[in-house]
């Protein structure tokens, strides 16, 4: 390890793997109205040295081709080492890291912002007392997984939107505390679902604000929870997530709409929360089997 002070590598700046990497990323979630979470897609040049930084956020390396790897994380020599799609490492925010790849190396750096990784996992465990613990080489499915479908809502341009994003951070942070903390997690009892109140609070909430991003944090700020249990007990209440509650709504309301012929398609799809025009054509036909437009013609 360098005696050099080293860089600070801060995923909430955009650009900010400039300082470490020869190429941009090929997609980058900066931009979108992600919250909590930074996710980028590389590909660098060979053979590629990744000098000595330190993570301002909890980070995952995960790796999507077959590459030769040395690295040091928290001060700790790894030698040269074959790696294989799939495999990752963790560093906790404050964490210093150091690598060098033989071929070109193809991955994904995900980072979860600590103040909203505290507020994912606080029902489970003290999060004053959270110590992740470095992993090198491990190979993780749940991981890899979650992984490929951030990847996937990058190249489609956030065709989901923002609470299935807010739903696969969730759990990303909650796999992270139960396999990769020193601590143990409480485990919490999930019968019965919402308050009934708290629940026709949060139905509320969604109606009246359809028309624009929604996040899981916010829903679960009105009735004090955590995001992670809130998902959970909202699920068990009314039987589907509440990514899937929200666009269900969001196309019954665009049914309403459509049969009023003064309404256009653009204007139908920004009030219920669509970015555009296309997604919500998308949406709308993988829901309902036809497009808005053929659906408004039958009626």
């Amino acid at each position: 390890m360098s005696s050099e002070k080293p860089l600070i590598l801060d995923f909430a700046q955009t650009d900010a793997t400039k300082l470490i990497l020869p190429r941009p990323a090929i997609l980058s979630s900066h931009g979108a109205k992600w919250e909590g979470i930074h996710v980028e897609y590389h590909r660098q040049p060979p053979p590629h040295q990744c000098p000595e930084h330190c993570f301002q956020q909890h980070s995952i390396g995960l790796i999507l081709n077959s590459v030769t790897v040395t690295g040091i994380l928290n001060g700790k020599h790894y030698g040269s080492e074959p790696w294989q799609s799939g495999q990752i490492f963790i560093g906790a925010a404050g964490t210093d890291f150091q690598s060098s790849a033989v071929e070109e190396p193809e991955f994904m750096a995900i980072a979860l912002e600590p103040i909203d990784f505290d507020k994912t996992v606080d029902e489970s465990t003290n999060s004053n007392q959270i110590e992740i613990i470095p992993h090198w080489q491990v190979r993780d499915p749940l991981i890899h997984g979650i992984g490929w479908a951030l990847k996937t809502e990058l190249e489609s341009g956030g065709l989901n939107g923002t609470l299935y994003v807010d739903a696969l951070k969730n759990a990303l942070s909650m796999h992270i505390l139960h396999r990769y903390s020193a601590q143990k997690p409480h485990r919490r009892d999930f019968e019965g679902g919402l308050d009934p109140g708290k629940l026709q609070i949060v139905i509320n909430y969604i109606n009246d604000h359809l028309n624009r991003d929604l996040h899981i944090a916010e829903l679960a700020n009105l009735v004090q929870m955590s995001p992670y249990y809130f998902s959970r007990l909202f699920k068990q209440s009314i039987g589907i997530t509440p990514h899937q509650y929200v666009t269900q709504y969001r196309i019954e309301k665009a049914k309403q709409l459509l049969k009023k012929p003064d309404l256009s398609i653009t204007y139908i799809s920004q009030q219920v929360g669509f970015h555009d025009q296309s997604h919500f054509s998308k949406t709308f036909c993988k829901i309902v089997g036809v497009t808005p437009k053929k659906y408004r013609d039958s009626l």
